[in-house]
């Protein structure tokens, strides 16, 4: 009969013990999501001032942006910004947020600049949790690859192009990992689609960015 109340002591240490830690780590993530935010926003200013180069727009990129919508083309139902860039008035490019959840370990967040015409101005990743050492290789300061993008269109009749050289296209995999240069090849297609669908559109929507 002792037996009880010794495992009942126990069982509530345990419980007590999970409360304990599930309340730690809400309140880390709670303190540290601001800080990531931040961090994500800065990296965003970062790859806007790489992707277009400052004589080819006259404008506060920043502050001239609106969101959008489109689970299909652009990761998910989370409004994703779009910055304009223009010189003397006149649209130069669009620098579209995206985001892919079939990485290898989690969401990429990406931002494609597309110039008026359909050509990648460039990519860069706004923020990943990709294996260090492999899918890592994404990042500028890792390696060369997400480059390869630069100066690329889509067009239908070469979408078969859009895929790592191992599924026929042409774009190269890392060694040992396939996953994710493939989420992110795919993530931009559909940034490039979703601009030749709406490019009218996005260079006429006024600036909200900044309202308050």
């Amino acid at each position: 009969m002792m037996m009880f109340p010794a495992i009942s002591r126990n069982a509530l240490l345990l419980a007590g013990f999970a409360i304990v830690c599930t309340g730690a780590i809400a309140l880390i993530s709670v303190l540290t999501r601001p800080i990531i935010l931040e961090q994500e926003q800065i990296a965003l200013q970062n790859n806007i001032n790489e992707l277009i180069k400052p004589d080819r727009y006259d404008n506060n990129i920043i502050n001239t942006c609106f969101t959008v919508v489109d689970s299909e083309l652009l990761g998910d139902e989370i409004p994703k910004q779009v910055f304009i860039a223009t010189k003397y008035n006149k649209p130069v490019a669009a620098l579209i947020q995206s985001s892919t959840f079939k990485g290898y370990s989690g969401e990429i967040k990406l931002l494609v600049g597309i110039y008026t015409d359909g050509t990648i101005a460039g990519v860069r990743i706004n923020s990943h949790t990709e294996t260090p050492g492999l899918g890592d290789k994404i990042q500028t300061n890792k390696s060369d690859w997400i480059l390869s993008f630069d100066g690329k269109k889509y067009q239908e009749s070469t979408e078969d192009k859009w895929e790592v050289k191992k599924d026929g296209g042409s774009f190269d995999a890392f060694t040992g990992a396939t996953i994710t240069p493939r989420s992110v090849v795919h993530a931009v297609r559909d940034a490039l689609i979703y601009f030749e669908q709406n490019k009218t559109q996005l260079f006429n929507t006024p600036a909200n960015c900044g309202d308050k």
